[in-house]
């Protein structure tokens, strides 16, 4: 089995929104075929910014910025550092 040479911080399995690929930042959780981490959308959502300043400031989909934050309220992810 695959494992990334930096683990994600929080657990993004299950996420539709997420992608695994080794080829992408060491096999982290990235939003789609980007190579934005799926870790970076939530620490900037709880930083303050809003689903659609993710999305226009990193160039991702807003669709996929609100699907990911709703995975992480109901998995009850929050900031750990």
């Amino acid at each position: 089995m695959f494992r990334p040479l930096y683990p994600d911080k929080y657990d993004w399995r299950g996420c539709e929104a997420v992608q695994f690929d080794p080829e992408k930042l060491s096999g982290r959780a990235t939003v789609g075929a980007t190579r934005m981490d799926a870790d970076g959308v939530l620490e900037n959502y709880l930083a303050g910014m809003t689903a659609a300043e993710i999305a226009d400031c990193f160039s991702i989909d807003q669709t996929a910025v609100e699907s990911i934050l709703a995975f992480a309220a109901a998995k009850g992810l929050k900031a750990t550092a």
